[in-house]
């Protein structure tokens, strides 16, 4: 009986060192920037201006700009949660066929991007660009589009509630970030994740902002039923995609569906 009581010490005790370890390493698990960039807008045949702005709160945060000359509209691209925008410019390349310009930025820590990823700070960084494209740039709020990736869903989603645009598309985003965790750590009580971003708490705010979810049920990090269940939460008008491909390579399964339907919608608004 004590070795069984003793087994059962061990057992529970691992287990708490493991959230523990979880809870103070959240940020490191959640957050995966890099820092060095795998490719240039230059090396890609892309003209591109590289752009600097300041958070609200000083950080300074680093962008591309794809200027499109045949639109005078623009898509602000917030991406997942590892890597940088360099990763991402084979994206810009098919938007600036869709018919935009392109702003492809950075959060705080990732790239060239001065400080470190956190929730609140995210927020800041998109409100920083934003700000930018309406004051520098001249473009009209209902010109400007969000382009939310995985994580960066939510970060688009909240500036859709923050700024009068033209439209929100959400790729492969997740509803809420605890119900991420019940998906990828089911042993792991969601209530021990800090950062929230609820994804589907913005969507419901919104009135009239015309709304494009995508999402593949060969998506088996962000599961299919978020994309499902976020295109339930939204208003009219909203339409779904059904995209093929896994979570990291569906924008290349799907690359011409994607270019399609980001064409109509920029239509549609136009």
């Amino acid at each position: 009986m004590k070795s069984i009581m003793s087994i059962i010490a061990a057992i529970a005790g691992g287990y708490l060192i493991i959230l523990i370890l979880m809870y103070i390493f959240q940020s490191q698990l959640l957050f995966m920037p890099s820092s060095g960039f795998l490719q240039t807008p230059e090396r890609a045949g892309l003209e591109a201006e590289e752009i600097w702005v300041e958070a609200s709160d000083g950080v300074r945060l680093h962008a591309w700009y794809f200027p499109n000359p045949d639109s005078d509209q623009v898509i602000v691209l917030s991406h997942g949660n590892a890597g940088n925008i360099s990763y991402r410019i084979d994206i810009a390349r098919t938007l600036l066929d869709a018919g935009a310009a392109v702003l492809m930025y950075d959060y705080r820590g990732y790239g060239k991007s001065e400080g470190r990823p956190n929730e609140k700070g995210l927020y800041k960084d998109i409100e920083a660009f934003i700000d930018y494209m309406i004051e520098e740039r001249k473009y009209p709020e209902q010109q400007i589009f969000m382009y939310g990736r995985s994580l960066g869903g939510a970060v688009a989603a909240y500036a859709a509630t923050q700024y009068d645009i033209g439209g929100l598309v959400l790729d492969s985003a997740f509803k809420n970030l605890r119900a991420m965790v019940r998906d990828v750590y089911p042993f792991v009580p969601s209530s021990l994740a800090r950062y929230r971003f609820p994804t589907e708490e913005y969507l419901m705010q919104l009135n009239g902002t015309p709304v494009m979810i995508m999402h593949s049920p060969d998506d088996f990090i962000v599961r299919f039923h978020h994309g499902e269940y976020l295109y339930e939460k939204a208003r009219q008008p909203k339409q779904f995609v059904e995209l093929r491909g896994g979570h990291n390579d569906n924008f290349f399964a799907s690359r011409e569906l994607i270019e399609r339907k980001w064409r109509e919608f920029l239509q549609a608004e136009n």
